[in-house]
């Protein structure tokens, strides 16, 4: 087994950053973009709170791997007169088809713009279920914990070389490059690992606009105009504590920033496509759309965003929430693959899900709890869609891809699957490489589903 040191870790940075410059390759393209004028790119992390249940959107749909699937499921699994087959452009050894509630996924996958990566999770080196049963390989720490796996996905730093997320560390090389580097990660859900312990903080937002500073924010108020005039002048004073200063500089950039993207935001308006209602995650992707129709305004060249829906943890009534989650990933997507159209960005934005980790094979009687592998959804223009990317695995109780459990064991790293969207938004190799410090130990450093 390739096992990645920290010793090896360090060998590798100082050979990248000597050879190919850390920054230079990302700065560079950023560069090029400002001075034709082209070039946006944007991720869209989509984040499934909880463990989404992969194994019972992606389901084999016929003969023994449905029989397999469904006696380990039991009364939870889809059945096979239900699923919508799906037919990819590259052969694949199992027949497979989505779930009913994920309709609206199908034309997309159809047409070309929506791919499943198959059975991705947290690695830190390739193994079979055997490898992991003899304990032969470095597994990642706390697996099946809600915090820790969430938190593995999202920073992709195993080592702990830094306490920064992937799409943080992403965002401070490209940063630098643009005009208004405090708008380069954009979250539309709170504080995140995926964008935090960066140089340059990720900028929040609410689906219905920016936060206010409430008893300041009313420009017409004889009352709110004093206190807002105060409050900047505190801003302005001279401070020698480190812990004062720096309170002052983030109050006074997110001021300016929240009354610039404010502005823009009321002086574009609404989308025109209809956004599906009672459905948080569109709502979310209603504002990055929007966010990404007046980029121009702040000379932005490359985008991250995050946004999140929560609900997957279905240990118990699985049957009752599973519908309604589904229908809202796939009615989000669907919206936002039109409002792109829209804006005239559909040739510019990945959208990728991720999750804590999959749901087991087995059923607990109600729901399934934790496992490891899981299905996920890459859209978008640049997608070379309509296929499945990866193996399928054998969902089967105790079977070759079953740590213990009905715990099915990754064959698509997490690396691997950050790899290849950061080499899209135009990272070089090296500098991927440092960024994901586990990404060594795989062949495979792009799983080629983007163009």
């Amino acid at each position: 087994m390739n096992k990645f040191t920290r010793r090896r870790f360090i060998e590798l940075g100082c050979r990248t950053i000597v050879g190919a410059g850390l920054a230079g390759g990302s700065v560079m393209n950023v560069a090029h973009a400002q001075a034709t004028g082209t070039n946006y790119r944007a991720l869209v992390s989509i984040h499934l709170n909880g463990g989404n249940d992969g194994f019972n959107m992606i389901v084999p749909s016929a003969g023994a791997a449905y029989q397999e699937y469904a006696k380990g499921r039991g009364h939870l699994a889809v059945p096979s007169s239900d699923l919508l087959q799906l037919n990819p452009n590259t052969a694949n050894t199992t027949p497979v088809g989505l779930n009913p509630h994920m309709a609206a996924l199908k034309p997309l996958f159809d047409s070309g713009k929506l791919a499943f990566q198959s059975n991705v999770g947290t690695m830190l080196e390739p193994g079979s279920a055997e490898d992991v049963r003899n304990k032969s390989i470095q597994l990642p720490e706390q697996l099946f914990s809600h915090n820790d796996q969430t938190r593995q996905w999202q920073k992709l730093n195993h080592f702990h070389t830094s306490n920064s997320g992937w799409g943080a560390r992403a965002a401070d090389l490209i940063a630098s490059g643009q005009s208004n580097p405090n708008l380069t990660a954009i979250s539309l859900s709170g504080s995140n690992e995926w964008q935090a312990g960066g140089e340059f903080s990720a900028f929040n937002i609410h689906s219905d606009g920016v936060g206010s500073y409430a008893g300041m924010d009313d420009h017409s108020s004889d009352w709110q105009i004093p206190r807002r005039e105060a409050f900047i002048q505190l801003l302005h004073a001279q401070y020698n504590n480190v812990f004062e200063k720096s309170y002052a500089e983030l109050q006074t950039r997110a001021l300016v920033l929240s009354t610039n993207v404010g502005a823009a935001l009321e002086k574009r308006g609404e989308l025109q496509t209809p956004v599906p209602e009672n459905n948080p995650l569109a709502a979310q992707l209603a504002m990055v759309a929007k966010l990404i129709s007046i980029k121009d305004e702040f000379s932005l060249y490359r985008q991250l965003f995050y946004v999140e829906l929560g609900g997957f943890d279905t240990h118990d009534y699985q049957l009752e929430k599973q519908p309604a989650l589904y229908q809202n990933i796939a009615g989000a997507l669907d919206f936002f693959n039109r409002a792109l159209v829209e804006i005239g960005h559909q040739d510019d934005v990945v959208s990728f899900t991720t999750s804590d980790f999959g749901r087991s094979v087995t059923s607990n009687g109600d729901g399934t709890d934790h496992g490891w592998g899981s299905h996920h959804i890459v859209l978008g223009n640049p997608v070379l869609g309509g296929d499945i990317y990866g193996n399928i695995p054998r969902v089967l109780v105790n079977g070759p891809d079953d740590s213990r459990n009905g715990r099915i064991v990754p064959t698509t790293a997490v690396s691997q699957y950050a790899a290849t969207m950061l080499q899209w938004l135009g990272l070089d190799s090296g500098e991927v490489e440092i960024l994901l410090p586990s990404l060594a130990n795989f062949d495979k450093k792009n799983l080629g589903f983007l163009a």
